[in-house]
């Protein structure tokens, strides 16, 4: 009899699926990519698959390589081009999706720029360089005709945090900003007593309208991706999209409770910069395979400007998860 249980046990793990899981670990930044993960984290959306859910921030490129490195993450979020590097050194990931496609502004203290051209000559606080919004800027300064170097100051800061402070205290009077950054600047500045130090700053340039403009093209950037790490059951994939994309639709319907929802996870932002920050950034849930020939057209673009910065090739076919 008891062998019969058994044997009924098994076949009913079968045809039902797989046995849970012990643990998921999902990795993201601080950005816009990572808030609906707490949603589907609260929610007990993959309560079906695995017994517990589990966020895991990194703060930068090494800390996200350690993560890899233990080999307990099964899903990260990143830029695209990091994956894309990470890929080309042989790292265990493929790209599942692309949510962000555009998240990117040059805040600034003057309302008559409103073009890459009408920068020219000034300085742009940038943060993080090398990373995606820099790589972004000159890419279009490029396809503008113009050079980073000798058209412009870029002045190269650690962190968001660093260039928001510098354009609040009148340091900087041009500041490159990715969402929700740039929405906490503006909330800053709007209100007393740092509305008398920092007074109207404008949203200058959108770097996606710009992109469009200047590439003739979608005015949107294949910027942040989901990304499988190793191996990782085909039906935990299939359910871990789909929640993520109901999670997303949520915080997109919900601002102001989706914004409480991050300070309180991440205490980083306030919630009504978060909440103001799903305004003004761009999602789209494409699958790799949907997003593959706008990944493409972006990756032949930074080879142009720095091979390193996507690990000097295009991926393969096998980056893309099908």
């Amino acid at each position: 009899m008891k062998k019969f249980i058994l044997l009924w046990l098994g076949f009913l793990s079968l045809a039902f699926g797989a046995e849970k899981l012990d643990k998921i670990v999902i990795a993201g930044p601080f950005s816009s990519i990572s808030h609906p993960l707490f949603r589907l984290i609260e929610a007990g959306a993959l309560n079906d698959v695995a017994t517990k859910v589990e966020f895991r921030l990194w703060q930068n490129p090494d800390e996200l390589r350690a993560l890899l490195l233990k080999k307990e993450v099964q899903f990260v979020a990143l830029p695209t081009n990091v994956a894309a590097n990470l890929y080309n050194k042989k790292e265990p990931i493929r790209l599942l999706n692309v949510p962000i496609w555009g998240i990117l502004e040059i805040v600034s203290r003057d309302a008559n720029l409103k073009h890459i051209e009408d920068f020219k000559g000034k300085e742009i606080i940038v943060p993080f360089r090398a990373d995606m919004p820099d790589i972004v800027l000159q890419a279009l300064i490029k396809q503008a005709g113009l050079d980073p170097k000798k058209d412009f100051t870029l002045r190269y800061v650690p962190t968001p945090p660093d260039a928001m402070q510098m354009l609040i205290l009148r340091r900087a009077d041009n500041v490159l900003l990715a969402e929700p950054a740039t929405s906490m600047a503006m909330r800053k500045t709007g209100s007393f007593p740092v509305s008398i130090i920092a007074p109207e700053l404008h949203r200058s340039l959108n770097l996606q309208e710009e992109w469009g403009r200047l590439f003739k093209t979608e005015p949107k950037i294949p910027q942040a991706a989901l990304s499988i790490v190793g191996e990782v059951d085909a039906n935990v994939i299939k359910r871990f999209n789909e929640e993520y994309e109901k999670a997303l639709l949520w915080y997109q319907a919900h601002p102001k409770e989706a914004g409480v929802m991050v300070e309180k996870e991440l205490k980083t932002f306030k919630a009504e910069a978060i909440s103001d920050s799903i305004a003004h950034t761009k999602f789209d849930l494409k699958s790799a395979e949907q997003s593959r020939e706008a990944l493409e057209h972006f990756f032949e673009i930074l080879m142009q400007i720095e091979p390193k910065l996507i690990g000097s090739k295009i991926p393969d076919e096998g980056f893309y998860y099908r």
